[in-house]
């Protein structure tokens, strides 16, 4: 039985995320930090209105403990440094203070963030199309799968995941029938399969592009979670 953080989970990606942890029977509570309350109602979820992304409350910080995973889904794709870096860093380091260093050291927090299928990990590549929010967001990637629970903070271990969808769809897309399509789409129920499969389970490897992220996510859909 899990309890996991939920952020973005108003958005189309967080939304999809969040039914998918509501549906899910190992998670038993769903802790959804927001600007504002969620207009799904479920026994599961509980709403953390955060008012400062940068710089938790007191109050908040103990609505997480607890949790054992953290599923990132904030920000849209061609929003600011101050969004995608600095709000996920200071999560990041939040959740490692006031959280994982209360846990055992043979206990896992898994922290699953999105990144997208266009963000570009190599800083010295030239890039002709909005190259400095696609560098940017690559540097941060590299930053969270490099991340490790701090020896000075102590507690359990963290372990960071990313996926990299393409562009992520509702339905059947009106170009699905294109040969070679599927490549460029990721459907939101697999993306959240996906992303909740990591936060439960964990994996062996720590970065998912859009194929990886589609079969696992089919794969998961099969099951009744």
């Amino acid at each position: 039985m899990v309890k996991v953080i939920l952020a973005g989970g108003t958005g189309l990606i967080g939304g999809a995320t969040l039914q998918r942890l509501i549906d899910h029977p190992d998670v038993t509570s769903i802790v959804a930090l927001s600007r504002r309350e969620l207009p799904i109602k479920n026994a599961k979820v509980q709403t953390v209105i955060v008012k400062d992304f940068l710089k938790y409350d007191a109050e908040a910080l103990a609505q997480l403990e607890g949790a054992k995973a953290a599923i990132w889904a904030l920000g849209k794709p061609t929003s600011g440094k101050d969004v995608h870096e600095g709000f996920t860093l200071a999560a990041i380091e939040q959740i490692s203070t006031a959280v994982v260093a209360k846990q055992e050291p043979t206990s896992t927090f898994n922290f699953v963030y999105t990144s997208g299928s266009a963000v570009e990990p190599d800083q010295n590549k030239t890039l002709f199309f909005i190259g400095g929010v696609r560098k940017m967001r690559g540097a941060l990637q590299t930053k969270v799968v490099d991340y490790k629970q701090p020896e000075a903070v102590g507690g359990g271990q963290w372990k960071s995941y990313v996926v990299r969808p393409a562009f992520v769809t509702t339905g059947v897309p009106f170009w699905a029938a294109i040969p070679g399509a599927a490549a460029h789409n990721t459907p939101k129920e697999e993306l959240a399969a996906t992303m909740v499969k990591l936060a439960l389970e964990g994996a062996a490897t720590q970065v998912f592009d859009n194929a990886e992220i589609c079969q696992i996510g089919k794969e998961a859909l099969k099951t009744k979670a």
